[in-house]
């Protein structure tokens, strides 16, 4: 029998605790824990990403280049599908679990001598320690809710990438876009580059007067560097050092594309600042890039589309991709069989209904759930108060919602699973363990 200390279950146990004590922003908490534990993200070079959208995504193709390239690289993301292990990754490799429990311990060592941590915090605190002890060559921080008070905004970074701006959490961020911009400035340095692709004002200029006030030179879409795409996931791409044709992209979506373009941006960045990259390890590493549950297509008893769209722009993103696959597919003014969704909804000010609207019309069966997880869901409840047409299914628990969905759905027929990346990533799992395979 392993010893409670080294007992991964019981470290999970202890972490989950923090999960209620919501969101928290502020820089004080994980500025007193990081200076108790040595300031160990200063041991490395970083790059930090946020946006409304994609942010994981540009993070994930960012990774996969440096990695291609040689590099030792580490990735910090959030949320999780299935296993926490997923937030902290370097190169293609999750952190094991006996480390993992080796620095919840650690943490919780500190925590009992008075410091106080909400579990973001707690686990980026986990993040900037283990890329420390690894060496690594850089890491690469996705920022959780916003930016300015967004925990891993303690890092001075080589390169800040903002990816876009929509409403979102506004219960956090503010209730209209420049609020929510002028969040997602708060990661700009002085004097660091920026690369963005927000292009729509006020937005932008929100970000453009930020990197003035700062001095920090800014890189735009469309502007210093674009991207030209084909198809599904063909993409051409003109930067500053890259000018390369043809890049197949693992990624399915044109709104992928878009964060693959942001992503090379950023790269040429770190060139700029001594890293040597070539356009194999460009081809190689958006090739390879594997960043599960968004826009990723299974095949078992039907075909599976599980993307974690939670917000209205990532609906449109998600419509746009549906509409890929409707051409692709040889389902042109046909409409997809079944849709699984979900909702959460911490601020209590989420249109989910509007969200709902947005691809309902592409679906001929919708059953809604409750997702799993700890963010505070859209209840069945909400849903029988809202709008929404009588004939869609309601079933509480999403596996018994799951197996709904799948009932009526045959070989050749789609089921999309979206709304809440918690349910994506519980449905994602649940379908693994019944065979269904990546296509």
């Amino acid at each position: 029998m392993p010893s409670y200390k080294h007992d991964f279950k019981a470290a999970l146990t202890y972490l989950d605790k923090f999960q209620f004590h919501g969101f928290r922003l502020g820089l004080e908490r994980i500025t007193s824990i990081l200076n108790a534990l040595g300031n160990p993200e200063k041991n490395y070079p970083c790059l930090h990403v946020a946006g409304s959208n994609g942010k994981g995504s540009v993070s994930a193709i960012i990774a996969s280049i440096l990695h291609a390239a040689g590099y030792r690289t580490g990735l910090y993301t959030s949320p999780h599908l299935l296993s926490l292990r997923e937030r902290f990754r370097i190169g293609n490799i999750m952190i094991p679990e006996e480390e993992l429990t080796e620095q919840i311990w650690r943490i919780r060592d500190l925590i009992k001598r008075g410091y106080e941590l909400s579990y973001f915090e707690f686990t980026t605190a986990i993040a900037m320690v283990w890329f420390a002890e690894q060496r690594t060559d850089l890491a690469i921080f996705e920022t959780g809710l916003g930016g300015r008070l967004d925990a891993t905004n303690i890092v001075i970074p080589m390169v800040s990438v903002i990816t876009n701006i929509s409403l979102e959490h506004q219960a956090f961020l503010g209730r209209t876009i420049p609020e929510i911009a002028r969040e997602k400035a708060g990661i700009i340095k002085k004097t660091i580059p920026v690369v963005t692709g927000v292009r729509e004002q006020p937005a932008l200029s929100v970000i453009l007067d930020r990197c003035l006030e700062l001095n920090a030179p800014v890189w735009e879409l469309g502007l210093d560097f674009d991207v030209t795409i084909h198809g599904n996931s063909g993409i051409d791409y003109q930067g500053e050092f890259f000018k390369i044709n043809g890049l197949d992209l693992a990624l399915k979506g044109r709104h992928q594309a878009i964060n693959a373009g942001l992503a090379i941006a950023a790269c040429e960045r770190l060139i700029k600042q001594g890293f040597h990259l070539t356009d194999t390890a460009v081809k190689n590493g958006c090739k390879s890039v594997d960043w599960p549950g968004r826009g990723e297509l299974l095949q078992g008893s039907c075909r599976v589309l599980l993307d974690g769209a939670h917000n209205l722009s990532g609906l449109r993103s998600l419509r746009d991709l549906l509409d890929q696959l409707n051409t692709t597919s040889g389902y042109k003014d046909r409409c997809f069989h079944t849709l699984l969704w979900a909702c959460s909804d911490e601020g209590g000010d989420k249109d989910f209904v509007a969200m709902l609207r947005q691809i309902a019309s592409l679906f001929g069966q919708i059953v809604i759930t409750e997702p799993p997880g700890p963010r505070m869901p859209v209840t069945l409840e909400r849903w029988k108060r809202s709008d929404i047409p009588k004939d869609i299914a309601l079933e509480q628990n999403w596996q018994k919602a799951l197996n709904k969905a799948l009932s009526n759905c045959g070989k050749a027929d789609l089921l999309c699973v979206s709304g809440s990346l918690y349910l994506v990533g519980a449905v994602r799992g649940e379908l693994m363990e019944r065979d269904f395979v990546r296509i």
